[in-house]
């Protein structure tokens, strides 16, 4: 077997074998899996109960018909989230995308059949791989009186049968539910009734207390100016004037969401490629330490060449990183796709940035061009140092310069792809592997990639031959040290 090979396979058998490799490989995947599980069947869901007793009956209507108008305002932003991600052109109040959902299109919207209406006409111009709509549930929830709350005796006797209930959880008809809330309305409010009574389990929502207040000031108003022989429908006339808005959104693909998603999977290759970066070159350094302090590299250097040993070492490694990120792979697909949450929904339209033919090469590039950048450095490393303390010296000050430049190239690409930090940055080859695959989903040049990608092969290229110069001569330089004003010497080439 060609020597290189020979070594690249004893590296690769060698962490395989490890009990650090098959946990490192496998903590992602279930983690990721065990999040979707968790977030599915044990995450306990947003909202709350409560029960409302109206001894007039005046009230109750309108607090329903407040508290229905904040949940069809909510369905309406969700189906118009749901058609811009899907790419849907339906017709009604949730076509406008997102926007300020007025009232007059939230009883448009009741009145073409609401979310009923809105499935079927889904159904109909959906794609086939699109999930089904399922709108969120109601935020507060109405619930009759349970068994053993007496509500005809006075707001106090309501209070305190209706405590023991708001202990725990109760059953309503979208799962269970904290009761935070009572609410007692006498029929002479504000009279010898007295004031609303509530009575909230300690962690009652201030919205909806809010809400059932905001609904009872309005009909007791609405009395009061009938009272004063004001005309009301004047009046509502009057108040249901507003300003015409007219509200432009960024054609599909331009506007920040949508470049948020475009570049969610070269960020997330990116941010593999930092892992597995750290992870596969701290392997490679202590497998390159041992071998010093055991003394066995004079024994494999009998049988090799310093450079089929460094590439060897390269190559072995290199393949456990495919692995380990194929496996990551495979885990984050299933934890995305089994279970059809928010993750799945935000995949497919990442994937749509593979469609243009030359974006896949230039990922694969850029990925392995920067893994063997980095890892050349952890090699480089491994030569001069003696033990492990000494290798802390060097990689220390390296991984702070390499990842904190990646944090803020990340965060200025989210903000302004095309911005000086990330353009500067693809450039300088040590980071331009990240700041590429960062912007690949903003729409960068070809030429930019093109121009960006040739300095980067120069430099691995350099680096390459300049390492293994490092590597040959410093490499059985035991106990002697290396002293920066000894680079230049040893980066020369040597003699045969």
């Amino acid at each position: 077997m060609n020597p290189l090979l020979l070594v690249a396979t004893r590296e690769f058998r060698q962490i395989i074998a490890t009990r650090s490799f098959w946990i490192t490989l496998l903590i992602l995947p279930a983690a990721l899996i065990a999040t979707q599980f968790a977030a599915r069947f044990i995450a306990k869901p947003v909202g709350s109960a409560y029960v409302l007793v109206d001894e007039s009956g005046r009230y109750a209507p309108a607090i329903e018909q407040r508290l229905q108008l904040i949940h069809d305002r909510q369905v309406l932003t969700e189906l118009a989230a749901y058609a811009a991600r899907w790419g849907i052109r339906p017709q009604g109040a949730w076509a406008a995308g997102s926007h300020g959902v007025s009232e007059a299109e939230i009883a448009g919207f009741e009145a073409t059949g609401g979310v009923a209406g809105a499935e079927a006409q889904i159904g109909r111009v959906k794609p086939k791989d699109a999930p089904d709509f399922r709108p969120s549930p109601p935020e507060f929830i109405a619930l009759p009186p349970p068994a053993g709350v007496i509500t005809d005796q006075g707001p106090a006797r309501f209070g305190a049968t209706l405590a023991p209930h708001q202990k725990g959880e109760v059953a309503t008809a979208f799962g269970s539910r904290p009761l935070t809330l009572g609410v007692y309305i006498p029929a002479d409010l504000g009279g010898a009734g007295g004031p609303i009574r509530m009575f909230t389990n300690g962690r009652a929502d201030a919205e909806l207390i809010e809400q059932v207040r905001g609904a009872v000031s309005q009909v007791l108003r609405v009395q009061s100016l009938r009272a004063s022989g004001i005309d009301l429908a004047a009046l509502a006339k009057a108040e249901s004037v507003s300003a015409p808005i007219s509200v432009s959104a960024p054609p599909g693909g331009s506007g920040r969401d949508s470049l948020a998603l475009r570049s969610a999977l070269p960020l997330a290759i990116a941010y593999v490629l930092m892992i597995a970066i750290v992870i596969s070159g701290a392997w490679l350094l202590q497998s390159l330490l041992e071998e010093r302090s055991n003394k066995l590299l004079e024994a494999v250097l009998a049988c090799v060449t310093p450079e089929d040993l460094l590439f060897g070492k390269l190559l072995g490694v290199f393949g456990v990183t495919i692995l380990m990120v194929a496996v990551w792979t495979a885990g984050a697909a299933v934890a995305a796709f089994a279970f059809h949450g928010v993750i799945a929904q935000m995949v497919k339209p990442a994937l749509g940035l593979l469609s243009s033919p030359w974006i896949p090469f230039a990922i694969a590039y850029y990925f392995l061009a920067g893994y063997l950048c980095m890892a050349m450095l952890y090699l480089a490393v491994g030569s001069v140092s003696e033990n492990m303390r000494d290798a802390q010296g060097y990689l220390t000050p390296m991984i702070v310069g390499i990842t904190l430049p990646f944090v803020l190239v990340v965060n200025a690409v989210l903000r302004n792809p095309d911005g000086l930090l990330p353009r500067v940055l693809s450039w300088i080859p040590f980071y331009s592997p990240f700041a590429m695959l960062a912007r690949l989903g903003s729409g960068v040049s070809p030429w930019e990639v093109a121009g960006s990608g040739a300095v980067l092969a120069a430099f691995v290229a350099l680096e390459m031959v300049a390492i293994g110069r490092l590597f040959r001569a410093n490499l059985l330089r035991a106990g002697q040290g290396m002293r920066l004003r000894d680079l230049p010497r040893l980066l020369r080439p040597q003699s045969a």
